[in-house]
């Protein structure tokens, strides 16, 4: 009866334009895919029986719907809110295959099959892991104002889409680079927050994808401690120091690549360097300082005509500022051969002070070309309603260069990661065909990222130039381990 009623024409129900199971999902008529469910339940499945030709409908809407918001934000300049809307999205889909079709096996399957086609598209020229990694870093930002449990939520759904990702080695690097501006800059708004993505990224992923992110967070915690134990020290030995100083020791293996610059820092913060190294010195002897300005941010005061104001600035903003206490103006070229600072990052940050909101310095001519003999000149008359201001840091955000850099050192560690697991493969196999070596080599390495088969045959051939593998004269396909 049932094969009569409902098998034989099964294709036909399906395909109907009004009534069929492509119009109920785009009419997201609830009850009707319930129903349809409930009915075609009964049959057995196979290609074209059953629920599995429903599921492959519901697969090719959920595909035609996300390509329809890849070309969309393809066309729009900004993509901050995509993040959100792919998660939106996938929480629709999600309460269709835990209602209408009851948590069914298949269709779970067809989610995430569907979400893995569209979610790896690049928006433009960024990456979806990229996208993600911004949208995680806002969120942390401004968690403080969800309530609780709510954000719990949110970094379960983000984790979700992140699971989709075959990038995932970019997402951790570009979440690595923001992560370390939240707790260096002092954005993070919970340290609680913070643990619980990394922990649940940990549960998905393994301890080595989150080592370096937990890591990080010790070396803060760490820090907070040598801070504690560097004002007992200064206390035990009567040295008093004007400003106050709060320095953060970071592991150079958890952390993302600096550049060690040669600025000139000014006496007052000399001090506070010099002082901190004999202290350091004096605990531990096998390890050394490298001094890393780029994060770092000071709190000055600048006495206006007015009232005096407290002003939040990088300490490449201090280190300019700083010299109108010795005289009243000074040339673009004249502060670049002081602060030692290249001429075009010294043009941005005096664009922060002269040009932007808080109009700290005057430049002379006006206007927002610079030149290296425009003259700069503390402005006295500057004011503001409030006390204390946070000027513009220039690297809360990440710049297109450190974009750049990001994608070549995910670049680079994949080389090694491809590498490291032909080792692996070849020394537990001893010979093998280049045909099976990369699909084993694949199957270890998706977990992280899809490698190339062309990345990967290029590591193989380095691999045997450095004699780690060779070729069987005899086979020809076949490669040989060399211990």
């Amino acid at each position: 009866c049932e094969q009569q009623l409902l098998a034989n024409h099964q294709s036909t129900l399906l395909d109907k334009e009004e009534t069929g199971c492509r119009a109920l999902l785009r009419e997201e008529k609830t009850e009707d895919l319930r129903r349809m469910h409930k009915l075609f339940q009964r049959l057995p499945n196979s290609p074209s029986c059953g629920l599995q030709p429903i599921s492959q409908i519901v697969r090719e809407h959920i595909v035609d719907v996300g390509m329809g918001l890849v070309r969309r934000e393809e066309a729009e300049k900004e993509h901050s809110n995509y993040a959100q809307q792919l998660i939106d999205l996938h929480d629709k889909y999600l309460a269709l295959v835990n209602g209408p079709f009851s948590s069914n096996t298949l269709f779970q399957k067809v989610l995430k099959e569907a979400f893995e086609v569209f979610v790896n598209k690049d928006i433009g020229s960024t990456t979806t892991a990229e996208l993600l990694s911004t949208f995680c870093d806002n969120i942390m930002k401004t968690g403080g104002d969800k309530i609780e449990g709510e954000m719990d939520t949110i970094l379960d759904k983000i984790v979700m889409l992140f699971s989709y990702l075959s990038d995932k080695d970019m997402f951790a690097e570009f979440y690595r680079k923001q992560l370390a501006k939240r707790l260096l800059l002092n954005r993070s708004a919970s340290d609680d927050d913070e643990r619980t993505l990394i922990t649940k990224l940990k549960y998905r992923c393994g301890a080595q994808f989150t080592s370096k992110l937990e890591g990080m967070l010790t070396d803060m915690n760490v820090s907070k401690d040598t801070q504690n134990n560097f004002s007992t020290w200064m206390k035990s030995n009567e040295i008093s120091m004007m400003p106050d100083c709060a320095v953060t020791v970071l592991t150079t293996g958890f952390w993302p690549t600096y550049k060690v610059d040669e600025v000139a820092l000014p006496h007052e913060l000399l001090k506070c360097v010099d002082t901190f190294t004999r202290f350091y010195e004096s605990r531990t002897s096998h390890r050394k300082l490298k001094w890393i300005h780029t994060l770092g941010t000071c709190v000055v005061t600048g006495k206006f005509a007015a009232k005096s104001i407290d002003l939040v600035i990088s300490t490449y903003q201090a280190c300019i500022l700083m010299l109108f206490n010795q005289q009243e103006e000074y040339t673009t070229s004249e502060i670049a051969s002081t602060t030692k600072l290249p001429l075009e990052e010294l043009k941005k940050y005096l664009q922060t002070l002269a040009l932007s909101k808080y109009t700290i310095l005057t430049k002379t001519p006006k206007g927002k070309e610079m030149g290296e003999k425009d003259l700069f000149s503390f402005n006295r008359a500057f004011t503001d309603r409030q006390r204390k201001i946070k000027m513009s840091l220039l690297v809360t955000k990440v710049s297109q260069d450190e974009k750049l850099s990001t994608k070549q050192t995910v670049d680079e560690d994949r080389k090694h990661a491809v590498e490291a697991s032909i080792v692996r493969v070849m020394k537990a196999r001893k010979t093998m065909t280049h045909q099976a070596l990369v699909v084993e080599v694949s199957q270890q390495l998706m977990k992280l990222f899809k490698p190339d088969p062309k990345v990967i045959k290029n590591r193989i051939e380095s691999l045997i130039s450095r004699e780690y593998l060779e070729r069987d004269s005899d086979k020809q396909g076949q490669y040989k381990y060399l211990a």
